[in-house]
């Protein structure tokens, strides 16, 4: 590596450096949590597409919702981590520090539905009725738990 090459990324590094910080001192900094995320909802988009294709209905407006996804996710994630790390006067608040725990599980579950929900459609007898059957209880637009008519 040539002396131009090392200056080249040491001068990188110093710009870089501090806006790596900022971002995960003030924006989001739970990278570990963003991995698993990434394979949930990739493997929900597989399965998406690959209903879509089965019942000849795809479209752009498909792929937008998964950007619509993505941008909703990540204000949740932000805002999360911002109402879990602020200070005052320097001091940490822990008034919403179980807000981690119940967003990122709210997203995880949710995705989690839905992959269930697609591969019962892709491969029906593939989970067992019972566990759709408990899903179906739940309406996927607000995520309440509908009241059972019996």
């Amino acid at each position: 590596m040539s002396t131009k090459t090392v200056f080249i990324y040491i001068k990188f590094g110093w710009i870089v450096a501090p806006i790596v910080w900022w971002i995960e001192k003030y924006v989001y900094s739970d990278w570990e949590f963003l991995k698993f995320l990434f394979v949930i909802v990739s493997v929900d988009t597989l399965l998406g597409f690959t209903k879509a294709v089965m019942e000849k209905k795809v479209s752009s407006k498909g792929f937008g919702m998964v950007l619509k996804k993505l941008l909703i996710y990540t204000c949740l994630l932000v805002a999360t981590s911002a109402l879990t790390k602020f200070t005052i006067s320097g001091a940490p608040q822990v008034a919403f520090s179980f807000l981690n725990n119940v967003v990122f599980s709210a997203i995880m579950v949710r995705e989690a539905i839905s992959i269930f929900e697609n591969v019962a459609e892709i491969e029906p007898g593939v989970l067992p009725g019972s566990i759709l059957k408990y899903l179906q209880k739940f309406h996927s637009e607000t995520g309440k738990k509908l009241i059972d008519e019996n």
